[in-house]
């Protein structure tokens, strides 16, 4: 003889429960495969479109690795932004200079530190960088062709 078989704790099942659960893992089976199928046309039909130029040029850092002026920071803000449909799409853009007095600290020579975020709520001391009229202007200040979006859905 050989070794003896456990019997299992789980509850037998009867013949129309196990017909249900078949059922049940077909449909699933048939279910998943359409919606991969779906997916997958969707993809494919989906029109590939490459990233929008970017507008102006990058200025550069100072050595310290923030920009010196506010309108610098704004312009590094709208390149980097311009240069993506997604953060063209949500980017506001704002700026700050970093540097703030400190009391008992000699005062530094280089007190222009701006950096810039797409949004003000890092504080009141952000400031917005593109007044906007926004009947035919992105959120940059450039003009748009409400035909032609840069950035089409």
């Amino acid at each position: 003889r050989g070794p003896r078989r456990q019997r299992s704790t789980a509850p037998a099942r009867s013949p129309p429960a196990r017909a249900a659960m078949a059922r049940a893992l077909r449909l699933a089976a048939v279910l998943a495969a359409l919606g991969l199928a779906d997916a997958a046309t969707l993809r494919s039909r989906a029109a590939q479109q490459p990233p929008p130029e970017p507008v102006g040029t990058e200025p550069e850092k100072d050595k310290d690795g923030a920009y010196a002026a506010k309108a610098d920071a704004c312009q590094a803000c709208k390149f980097a932004a311009t240069a993506s449909c997604a953060m063209y799409k949500t980017c506001i853009c704002y700026a700050t200079n970093t540097h703030f007095q400190v009391g008992g600290i000699p005062d530094a020579k280089d007190t222009k530190h701006f950096r810039w975020a797409c949004g003000d709520e890092g504080g009141s001391k952000y400031e917005l960088c593109f007044n906007v009229d926004y009947t035919y202007q992105d959120a940059f200040g450039d003009r748009v062709d409400p035909n032609k979006p840069k950035c089409p859905a």
